[in-house]
């Protein structure tokens, strides 16, 4: 019986979830090469190594970056997550790096083949390695179906992922955006003009949905569940 037979989607997610993947890969009990690296905001994560010829990967221990494709951000990323595990030069031409939207971010960076040849060699690693690539192409799949939606829905979409996947303040009933994501980011994030982020996040204000407060955006907490 195959292995994927043995296992629910549930269960999967829970037992092969990337934070248990991030524990696996920085055990010491089957060391890989690693080393902890600091970037300042506004530095690119390369991920192109001559080390062995293989691809950096990088799990983020504090901070916050962006994904990038060319000058696309395709992704963000945070505490657990990480940058080139599913790096791929197939696409023609297109450039994957990160950089750090934070003051400072940290991160443990690993050899590519190094990760693969470790998890492959746990007989059930090839299902941490699934349930990581599902995840992150389900979030890519969501920001290329909401492509079609009107910029508002496409900025209310991507203030659901912020606030799903970095909030830690909030104010009475909002959610206190992280200051990281300034509005060209947003902006690039949603495929849209600073002019056309700005005039969606008026509408918002004058619907009640979020405050500007000095140099905060905070966003009504039940905004996603209506």
């Amino acid at each position: 019986m195959d292995l994927m037979e043995l296992y629910n989607r549930d269960t999967i997610e829970q037992d092969f979830h990337p934070q248990k993947l991030v524990s696996l890969l920085l055990d010491n009990k089957f060391p890989l090469y690693k080393e902890q690296v600091t970037f300042e905001r506004g530095d690119s994560v390369i991920l192109e190594s001559n080390r062995e010829e293989s691809p950096y990967v990088y799990i983020i221990e504090s901070g916050i970056g962006a994904l990038y494709i060319g000058n696309q951000i395709i992704d963000f990323v945070g505490e657990g997550d990480f940058i080139g595990l599913h790096h791929s030069q197939a696409i023609s031409g297109s450039q994957m790096y990160g950089e750090a939207l934070t003051g400072k971010m940290t991160a443990w960076r690993l050899s590519l083949s190094e990760v693969i040849a470790k998890m492959m060699s746990i007989q059930e690693g090839y299902l941490y390695h699934y349930n990581y690539m599902r995840l992150v192409y389900e979030r890519y799949a969501l920001k290329i179906i909401t492509r079609n939606d009107t910029n508002q829905q496409r900025i209310e979409s991507m203030l659901q992922v912020i606030v799903e996947r970095f909030v830690t303040d909030r104010i009475d009933s909002y959610a206190k955006i992280p200051r990281c994501f300034t509005r060209r980011i947003m902006a690039n994030y949603g495929g849209i003009s600073n002019t056309t982020l700005s005039g969606v996040l008026t509408q918002l204000e004058k619907e009640g949905n979020i405050i500007f407060k000095s140099r905060d955006i905070l966003v009504l907490n039940n905004l996603f569940f209506k």
